[in-house]
């Protein structure tokens, strides 16, 4: 779990600082590109949900014994972990590249898209495995906490994405 909850810190804070040097970087006498986007719905999105993320993390207080249980849990699903979310990213490229790479290509991207789509189903089948596991390590208000988690994030994206439409 240390190794995880080390390289998820890592990846949030590569984010953060990568939105923050985008923001940063913008020409001040103008709206360049980079100020358009610091201030846009979606740099909110984006950087409203890391901070509830840094929120739920301060305030579930895991004890020690909860997180080497989970450690210990996530520990013996590692070997299903690894190909998972291997495939998961070499897919993820996979689009990308199709849609860099073969603009106008319609049946390539959408087979990339599937691909992706079926990787996405094998991570979130084990997501759900694991994450049952988990889930009695944990106390009922630190389940709520989640809970309340995914609730304010999905509300953001619902409230972005009603933005985006005016």
């Amino acid at each position: 779990m240390n190794t995880m909850k080390i390289g998820m810190a890592m990846v949030l804070a590569l984010a953060v600082m990568s939105l923050a040097a985008t923001c940063s970087a913008v020409e001040p006498a103008g709206k360049s590109d980079g100020e358009a986007f610091c201030g846009s719905p979606l740099a909110k999105l984006v950087m409203g949900n890391i901070g509830r993320f840094l929120v739920l993390r301060s305030e579930l207080g895991l004890t020690n014994d909860q997180r080497k249980k989970i450690a210990g849990i996530v520990k013996s699903h590692r070997d299903e972990i690894r190909p998972v979310a291997k495939a998961l990213l070499e897919k993820r490229r996979a689009v990308r590249e199709a849609v860099i790479n073969k603009p106008g290509d319609e049946a390539a991207i959408r087979t990339a898209a599937t691909d992706l789509g079926q990787a996405i189903g094998d991570a979130s089948v084990l997501a759900s495995k694991v994450g049952a596991q988990v889930k009695p390590v944990l106390t009922p208000q630190q389940v709520e906490r989640i809970e309340n988690f995914r609730a304010a994030t999905q509300k953001a994206t619902s409230d972005w994405l009603d933005q985006m439409g005016k």
